[in-house]
């Protein structure tokens, strides 16, 4: 019966999660129509990347606030309980709020360090400092959601906070669609601000169901926060290099041409659609199985248990990566080529978006191997390997840059993360004295072969797509639906014949499912 609940609460939030994502294709299409890859993209996108590389610190507050949270769910009273909570929101609330005012303060001198190629000209300068002031009160909502979030997921509640993404959304293709032409890219700012302010929000009356209740309560001292922050350290440092590796390329790129931060951003977001939808959903199931298995010391179970995941990563990234890579152009047309984004805008993005698809396979088996690490109580590993990708990251942009522009930028990131994802792997193996190291190169084989014939087989497609249709619009919708039909079919059949063990499970599920 639980089991059954698992499943049917894993559908329901994947598919929050894919509504999110559609909405913000919607919303990227919207923003390329209205601003196109101008330097007011540029800053918007620039101010973006600053907020998400603080939110980092959010994140490792969520992830070493619910165990805590979860210990007193069971351990505490509802008074003990909701005293935890609310000292957390203070302290967490009040951090912020000083962080922010010096963020804003020192805005001017933030972009003349990492965003240099706005202060060329006075007027995109003052644009860049007015827009980027306006994010940074994004924070505040980012990390009351954060602790809101945790109280939910502490108590197995996942469906407001997959709803997030989906409800920010809303709030950007409304401004988007009625608002953009009155108030330009500083309304859009506050339309984001708002949006960080509604995901927050959406958590509250299910907070408030659990007999959660706000006091004043700011207690430094407590022994439970010092826990907190303490294991938050090498978490946050881990998520805010991987958010800063994506901050340097923006950096780089802003360097290149007005535009090709848009660019990049466009690229990378395609690209990761898949990993956000499946990846992250398949590690944050996969991640209390493996907490569970390290606390019993059931090695088998777990080395089974984790293998099999890196497997079913595989097995999604893998094929998704190459049908991204092969229908790139179709792709990019259909969901920016419109309004002021140029069909040069188009073909730097498309181009862009190749180099970055394999980084999609490595920061999906990353996400598991971090995960499992964590498992086992072990932060710093993931932490330096987070700090080596970057190192890798501006190594070669340094060296690469001059020769292919941002399509270098993306080669990068992809270069450096198949490196450190194989480099954490070798010390997962290490620390594990084995874990079957030769299924999973059999396992991607298996996976790569049968991905190379539905790609060859997405090819034909789109090139006849291509030739025959004239309206870019149509082959683009055509190819892209054609494609995904056949090239499915075609990649299951594959997989089938090879006898991969996790897809022969998940048939014989289906089967299992369908019979009953």
């Amino acid at each position: 019966m639980a089991e059954k609940k698992l499943i049917k609460s894993s559908i329901i939030v994947m598919l929050f999660i894919i509504g999110g994502k559609v909405l913000a294709l919607v919303r990227d299409s919207l923003i390329a129509a209205k601003f196109g890859a101008t330097y007011v993209t540029d800053i918007y996108n620039f101010a973006l990347g600053m907020v998400y590389l603080l939110t980092t610190i959010s994140y490792g507050l969520t992830t070493t606030f619910i165990p805590l949270n979860s210990e007193h769910i069971e351990n505490s009273t509802i008074s003990e309980r909701n005293k935890f909570v609310n000292n957390v929101i203070n302290i967490a609330s009040l951090f912020t709020i000083v962080l922010t005012a010096v963020l804003i303060i020192f805005s001017k001198q933030i972009i003349y360090v990492f965003g240099h190629g706005f202060t060329s000209n006075s007027v995109i300068f003052a644009q860049s400092v007015e827009i980027i002031r306006i994010m940074f009160l994004s924070l505040i909502f980012v990390t009351l959601g954060s602790v809101v979030t945790g109280v939910l997921q502490s108590h197995k509640r996942f469906y407001e906070p997959a709803a997030m993404a989906f409800v920010s959304n809303l709030v950007y293709i409304v401004y988007l669609v009625f608002l953009t032409s009155r108030y330009g890219i500083k309304g859009f700012a506050v339309a984001t601000v708002i949006g960080f302010f509604a995901q927050f929000v959406i958590n509250l009356p299910r907070y408030r169901k659990l007999k959660y209740r706000y006091k004043f309560i700011l207690d430094f001292k407590n022994s439970d926060v010092h826990q907190m922050f303490k294991l938050m350290i090498p978490i946050v440092i881990s998520t805010s290099v991987v958010q800063l590796n994506l901050f340097v390329n923006r950096c780089f790129a802003n360097n290149i041409y007005f535009g090709a931060v848009t660019v990049l951003d466009y690229s990378n977001k395609v690209s990761t659609l898949a990993y956000e939808v499946f990846a992250i959903g398949i590690a944050m199931i996969v991640y209390p199985t493996l907490s569970e298995l390290a606390v019993k010391k059931d090695v088998v179970k777990y080395k089974k248990s984790l293998i099999s995941a890196i497997n079913t990563i595989m097995i999604i990234m893998i094929p998704a990566s190459v049908a991204i890579g092969v229908l790139r152009d179709p792709l990019i047309n259909l969901i920016f080529r419109r309004g002021a984004f140029t069909a040069q805008a188009a073909n730097l993005t498309s181009s862009a978006l190749l180099f970055y698809c394999p980084a999609m396979i490595a920061y999906g088996v990353r996400d598991i191997l971090n995960k499992a690490f964590y498992s086992v109580k072990d932060a710093k590993t993931p932490m330096s390997n987070s700090f080596v990708g970057i190192i890798i990251n501006i190594i070669i942009n340094i060296i690469i840059i001059k020769y292919m522009k941002v399509s270098g930028l993306a080669l990068a990131t992809t270069i450096s993360a198949v490196i450190t994802t194989l480099l954490m792997m070798w010390n997962l193996n290490k620390k594990l004295e084995g874990m079957n190291i030769r299924k999973l190169v059999l396992s991607f084989v298996k996976i790569v072969c049968s991905s190379a014939i539905m790609g060859i087989v997405i090819y034909v497609i789109n090139n006849f797509c291509m030739n025959k249709i004239s309206s870019i619009m149509q082959q683009s919708m055509i190819s892209i639906f054609i494609s995904f039909v056949f090239g499915s079919v075609v990649y299951f059949i594959c997989l089938y014949f090879t006898g991969l063990e996790e897809y022969r499970n998940l048939i014989n599920g289906l089967k299992n499912k369908i019979t009953r």
